[in-house]
C-alpha cells in the first residue's frame, strides 16, 4: 500500500481538503488488531464524542450506536480517500456498520462507523464508553 505524502507527518494541522477526519473506538485504535488499516493515517490524538451515543460489546469488538447518553472514548485520525475505502471494507459498510457523521465533545463533526440500533439489541452496553476498559473487566 502506498501512502500519500499528506499522511506522513504526525500532529501536523489538517490543511488539505483531501484529508478526512475519522473517529475510531475499538479494534482500529493504536494497539488494536486492525490498527494497520490506519498505516497511511496521521494520528491526531485521543478524543471523546458528545454524550449522545452508546457502546455495545459485540463479543470481541465494539459497536457504537446513536441515540444514547454516553460519551464514547476513541482516537482521531486524518485519512485519505483510499484509506476510507479500506475502512469501509473492514467495517462492512453499509451492510453491517454505516459510515456517518459523529459529533465530538468539542463540537467538531467527524466520520465514524455506527451500528444500527436493530443490530445492537441484546448485546451488553459498555457503560464507561471506553472499549479498553471493557477488555479488562
Amino acid at each position: 500500500m502506498s501512502c500519500a505524502n499528506l499522511m506522513t507527518q504526525e500532529n501536523r494541522p489538517v490543511t488539505s481538503s483531501t484529508e478526512l477526519l475519522v473517529f475510531v473506538y475499538g479494534r482500529m485504535k493504536q494497539g488494536g488488531e486492525a490498527h494497520a488499516h490506519l498505516s497511511c493515517a496521521r494520528a491526531l490524538g485521543a478524543v471523546i464524542t458528545a454524550a449522545q451515543y452508546e457502546l455495545v460489546d459485540l463479543g470481541g469488538f465494539p459497536g457504537l450506536t446513536t441515540g444514547g447518553g454516553t460519551a464514547v472514548q476513541g482516537e482521531l485520525y486524518a485519512i485519505d480517500e483510499p484509506t476510507l475505502a479500506n475502512i469501509d471494507e473492514l467495517e462492512d459498510h453499509p451492510d453491517t456498520f454505516h459510515r456517518d457523521t459523529l459529533l465530538l465533545e468539542d463540537g467538531r463533526e467527524v466520520i465514524g462507523y455506527v451500528l444500527p440500533l436493530s443490530q445492537a439489541l441484546g448485546f451488553p452496553r459498555v457503560e464507561s464508553g471506553a472499549w479498553d476498559a471493557a477488555l479488562v473487566s
